[in-house]
């Protein structure tokens, strides 16, 4: 009832949000942006952690070929659509994307041949892959920003993540990544990880800083129910840390970032002051090729089939892999935005008023003013800035947003390749 009345006052919206099927003329292609975002999904891994909530199959070569081939179908499917507009930034995201290294330089040669592209181009690196010809390999290929998935510097944590390396890995994946000279290098750890104690959240952190990389993002570990994870704690008696000493937990964090010289640049990440920002899919704008893959841009958010196979057949037989679409409001796209400069930190009046032609303050009184009146955002210059506490209320809102929303959308992606009428 909580989560409807926050809806009803903010999106002024009571009812679910619905995702239909696709199909053909739902969109309007000649809507993409003059500048936008390309999201590029590899689904291929070595290994299948349990808590990974994310989709990913294991790596077959043959397959993996295949795939490469679907996803420059695809791009040709967008590429009427796509001349005369500009890509300022691509991230290849999985999964584990380097496994198919050589074809992704292709598909970049390809993008730079068709598309008007200028920006960055980042990847996520498993440590196992962090090897220095990798790396070396990814800078030939044009890419510029790597984030590396190491999740703990602390053997037993990587033992219960199933994670198949160990901590001297981590430290070499992530020396490597900075003599290779990326604009940004980013890393990736978890905390709250079940038996973990502060001290060794602390450490993790310590340990990734002393190192001077570009970004930290540091999340806490989200049990998805479509995971097997919970199984896995209760199996193992392991204790978490709750809600509430999550919030005594990040201050602490945000402290020991704060000695470092690190900044918040958003909800889950820290950046050297100056750094290049390492993010995907929380532009304001973007196109998502691959299976499982989302978009968003004008008033639609619309995802592929989570299925590799299907997503491959489909786009062998020149048809779109598009599988449900959500039309938006303009209520809702205006809340869509908002929901992730939140997660930012950092809400732009000006640009608000720029994508929307309407005054925040006006169109959103009720909840700029409750922010305030409550401590959770205060203003900084034409910025609406959130504070300590309304970050971490935020973080308390983003993980009920994955738990309710991602898990159940994402869920029922996986048991149905093409799914029907869904309601979230």
């Amino acid at each position: 009832m909580l989560t409807q009345l926050l809806k009803l006052i903010v999106a002024h919206k009571w009812g679910k949000y619905v995702f239909e099927p696709y199909r053909e003329g739902d969109i309007d292609f000649t809507l993409v942006p003059e500048e936008l975002g390309l999201y590029i999904h590899v689904p291929f891994c070595q290994k299948i952690c349990h808590f990974c909530p994310y989709n990913r199959t294991l790596y077959k070569l043959e397959q993996a070929e295949r795939y490469c081939k679907a996803l420059l179908k695809e791009l040709g499917l967008h590429k009427p659509f796509l001349q005369g507009k500009k890509i300022d930034s691509i991230y290849f995201g999985g999964g584990t994307p380097t496994l198919i290294a050589d074809q992704l330089t292709e598909l970049l040669d390809k993008l730079r041949m068709d598309i008007n592209f200028s920006g960055d181009v980042g990847i996520e690196v498993h440590p196992r892959e962090g090897v220095k010809e990798k790396f070396q390999e990814l800078r030939k290929t044009g890419i510029n920003q790597v984030s590396i998935g190491v999740q703990s510097f602390n053997s037993e944590a990587l033992n219960f993540l199933e994670r198949g390396y160990g901590a001297e890995e981590c430290h070499q994946a992530v020396q490597l990544a900075m003599q290779a000279g990326f604009t940004t290098v980013d890393v990736d750890l978890m905390y709250n990880i079940p038996g973990q104690t502060i001290a060794g959240m602390e450490r993790d952190l310590h340990l990734c800083m002393s190192y001077g990389v570009d970004q930290i993002s540091m999340y806490p570990l989200i049990v998805f129910p479509l995971t097997p994870l919970q199984d896995c704690i209760k199996a193992s008696g392991r204790h978490r840390f709750g809600e509430f000493q999550e919030f005594g937990i990040q201050k602490r964090l945000d402290r020991l970032a704060r000695e470092y010289g690190y900044q918040r640049t958003s909800i889950w990440t820290y950046a050297k002051k100056g750094a290049k920002r390492y993010t995907s899919v929380t532009r304001e704008r973007f196109l998502g090729l691959g299976a499982s893959a989302a978009s968003l841009y004008s008033k639609y958010f619309y995802l592929n089939t989570f299925n590799v196979a299907e997503y491959i057949e489909a786009l062998e037989n020149g048809r779109t892999s598009i599988s449900l679409v959500n039309q938006m409001s303009d209520r809702e796209q205006q809340v869509f935005w908002l929901f992730w400069r939140c997660y930012d930190t950092n809400i732009s009046r000006q640009r608000f008023s720029e994508l929307f032609g309407k005054s925040l303050d006006k169109e959103f009184r009720l909840m700029v003013s409750g922010l305030k009146t409550l401590g959770l955002a205060k203003d900084q210059e034409d910025d609406l800035k959130l504070t300590q506490l309304g970050s971490f209320c935020y973080h308390f809102v983003e993980k009920q947003y994955s738990l309710r929303y991602l898990n159940n959308l994402w869920d029922a992606s996986r048991q149905e390749p093409w799914p029907k009428r869904l309601e979230l």
